[in-house]
């Protein structure tokens, strides 16, 4: 529960300095903004409109300092040798063998090594095979004494030569490459290759104080850089450029800023700047159920806002807002994170990107118009399908958002129109780029995108296919945990993407051994030979074995976390209840027969592990005949026991979302197992259509009787 609550506080630090940042930068871009610059004679850009001379003799400010920062960048690294580095790796790998000669000099008749050194909390962490451990096992003595003399030989060849930070693999081959020429075996050149791997750290550190200095004495070496009286500055015509625009102000050839023009209006924009952080500080952190986003989502929002306030740093003097992909910002967000937060956010960027454009009502109106409809329609995007309807509509919003803007304000213009095309052309590329830049952020941040957790579930992926072949029963099982999940997640408002593509994978760890869970049995149970307590290690180890495969395979972590967590600490109750007949209550312990995994710590997750838990039971009862109002009752008793056993206590759901999930479950099982027409027999059909017969040949006969009448 520390531990847990420790990475909480982590993450609200890490929370709390992304968006202090991106305060400071809001701050920075506002002040350096048009306020200052759209509101002086003299600016960046503009045509000087007289000549401006040195009043008299003055150091090259920008010059000298640019000279001298030049020569300081031509420093190299200096570094120090760190003696204490080596010595901690000498005693870590001494102590190393130490700890095995230990386990070795108390080992049992028939014990394994291997396991009792799995077993023991070494010091160095380094993970060692089982052949690697029997070749060691069988040295000598002597012979273990004079391989551990090899690594440390390796391991001090190395540090002669000296290890930076950026040069460790590079220590680490050549301490490789020393240990390989020995004359040891295979495994045991492995063995100590992964103890050096594991031991070695850098031994050479940056000497900062030696580097300053060097930099100090060759920024000294740089004479200063005058200006003379009288010497051009600017001349009449001529651009202002930011260097001139430098010198003018050194020099004071051009005042302070105004304090009724620039210094209000920008105090006023930093206030509500300050209001809309303080608005976004109660959403995150004070909201109903201090809505925290998760890491790599908060660096993904941190990442987009900083890119596209920048941007329209970048852009603010271009003669047309509508050749900025305003809408780009809330696309994203809804991509990466979700659609309401990106409305939320959209907000906020706009406000910021008003103040950033001196406070135009125009900009405002239509960056708030162009980032709602992004949001919405990109997850339209999510079907290959409808990219490009949805990249062709934002090109008709943000073309008639700015034409609706235009006629509201100025009236209609030919350079209103050509104002819309750009913004028309703006939204299609828009599209383009939010689509396009996905991989991007999968790759950099994990994001868990919709596109990429929609082509986890495509059947044709090598881990569903060996699912539905090696173990049809659980593949089958794992289709109707996904539809439960997802049916769930959607009525809640969770990730139906994220829950569906967990359910399909988290019951993969059963591939290793299928005919040992019910689902692929068929007239043979092997736990029917078997002792409990071996039935519930084999049951509890699928979410572990599934977790590695995953990993092998490739599978983003969160669902990795799915598989890690849909089975929490459960307590597996057939084999614990199994064992309290077989031994006695006083022979069990029922930490035995429970998971050793994580609990789910996000709402998804949790879905899975309801699912999984209802659908098993449910399918079970049917099967013996019991109907689904009886079912209903189970579902209602296995929700509560997984929130009385503590199994959702940090999922995020909310108890009124229980009953919410519990209906959902129920539908589907009604569409699923619904009462069907009974088909008649043949010898039913027969029988009817004889009886027709009969019934036509009366009508007929009464018939005749009318006619002769």
């Amino acid at each position: 529960m520390a531990r847990r609550t420790g990475v909480s506080n982590n993450r609200k630090s890490r929370q709390w300095l992304l968006l202090t940042i991106a305060f400071v930068l809001t701050v920075f871009c506002i002040g350096t903004g048009s306020y200052v610059h759209q509101r002086q004679t003299v600016q960046i850009g503009s045509v000087a409109e007289k000549r401006y001379v040195a009043p008299a003799d003055a150091v090259d400010e920008i010059a000298t300092n640019r000279l001298r920062d030049a020569a300081a960048d031509s420093v190299g690294p200096i570094y120090k040798t760190d003696g204490v580095a080596e010595e901690n790796s000498r005693i870590q790998v001494n102590e190393t063998f130490q700890e095995l000669d230990a386990i070795l000099s108390s080992l049992q008749a028939g014990e394994s090594f291997y396991s009792r050194v799995q077993e023991a909390p070494m010091k160095l962490a380094v993970v060692l095979s089982a052949k690697q451990l029997l070749a060691y096992q069988e040295l000598s003595v002597a012979n273990r004494k004079l391989f551990a003399e090899d690594c440390i030989a390796a391991m001090e060849q190395a540090y002669q030569e000296g290890i930076t930070a950026d040069g460790l693999e590079r220590g680490r081959e050549q301490a490789r490459q020393v240990f390989l020429a020995t004359a040891w075996s295979t495994p045991l050149k492995e063995m100590g290759n992964a103890i050096l791997t594991a031991a070695l750290e850098p031994n050479l550190l940056p000497d900062e104080e030696a580097m300053e200095a060097a930099r100090e004495a060759k920024r000294a070496e740089v004479a200063e850089i005058m200006i003379r009286k009288n010497q051009k500055i600017v001349d009449e015509g001529e651009i202002i450029t930011p260097e001139i625009y430098e010198k003018l102000l050194s020099l004071k050839l051009i005042g302070g800023m105004d304090y009724q023009a620039n210094v209000l209006p920008l105090m006023g924009s930093l206030l509500m700047v300050v209001l809309l952080f303080a608005a976004i500080f109660l959403f995150f952190f004070r909201g109903k159920g201090k809505r925290t986003l998760g890491r790599n989502e908060s660096r993904m929002l941190f990442t987009v806002y900083v890119i596209m306030v920048i941007l329209l740093r970048l852009m603010a003097n271009i003669p047309y807002f509508t050749l900025i992909p305003l809408g780009l910002f809330a696309m994203l967000v809804s991509l990466l994170i979700g659609r309401r937060m990106a409305l939320v956010m959209n907000c906020l960027f706009c406000m910021v990107g008003c103040f950033i454009f001196d406070g135009d009502e125009q900009f405002l109106m239509y960056a708030l118009l162009v980032g709602i409809w992004g949001a919405l329609l990109i997850r339209k995007t999510e079907q290959r399908r409808y990219m490009m309807p949805a990249a062709l509509a934002m090109g008709a919003v943000q073309f008639f958002a700015m034409l609706g803007v235009g006629l509201f304000f100025d009236g209609y213009s030919v350079g209103l129109l050509i104002k819309s095309a750009f913004g028309a052309l703006m939204g299609v590329i828009s599209v383009i780029i939010a689509v396009g830049s996905l991989p991007f952020w999968e790759a950099a941040f994990e994001a868990n995108t919709p596109l990429r957790l929609l082509e986890l579930t495509n059947p044709n992926n090598e881990l569903l296919r060996r699912l539905m072949i090696e173990a049809p029963g659980t593949y089958h099982h794992s289709l109707i945990v996904a539809n439960l999940a997802e049916t769930a997640a959607y009525e809640i408002g969770a990730n139906t993407a994220l829950a569906r593509a967990g359910a399909y994978y988290h019951d993969i760890g059963k591939l290793k051994n299928p005919q040992f869970f019910s689902e692929n049995q068929t007239d043979y149970n092997p736990h029917d030979e078997l002792e409990p307590e071996t039935s519930a290690k084999i049951i509890t180890q699928h979410p572990r074995i599934g977790v590695e495969m995953g990993q092998a395979y490739g599978l983003p972590t969160v669902i990795l976390d799915v598989i890690r967590q849909h089975h929490g600490t459960s307590l597996v109750k057939f084999f614990y209840f199994k064992a309290l007949q077989t031994y006695g209550a006083e022979n069990v312990t029922e930490s035995d027969y429970r998971y050793d995994g994580m609990i789910p710590a996000f709402r998804e997750s949790a879905v899975v592990m309801l699912a999984d838990t209802v659908e098993a039971a449910v399918r079970a009862m049917l099967g013996k005949g019991e109907t689904l109002e009886a079912a209903e009752e189970m579902i209602r008793s296995l929700m509560k026991d997984k929130l009385d056993d503590g199994q959702l206590d940090h999922s995020g759901l909310g108890i009124h979302e229980l009953e919410i999930i519990r209906r959902a479950f129920l539908e589907v099982f009604q569409g699923m197992y619904h009462e069907r027409v009974t088909y008649p027999k043949q010898e039913e059909i027969d029988a009817a259509a004889q009886k027709k017969g009969e019934y036509l040949e009366r009508d007929e006969e009464i018939d005749s009787d009318d006619m002769d009448r």
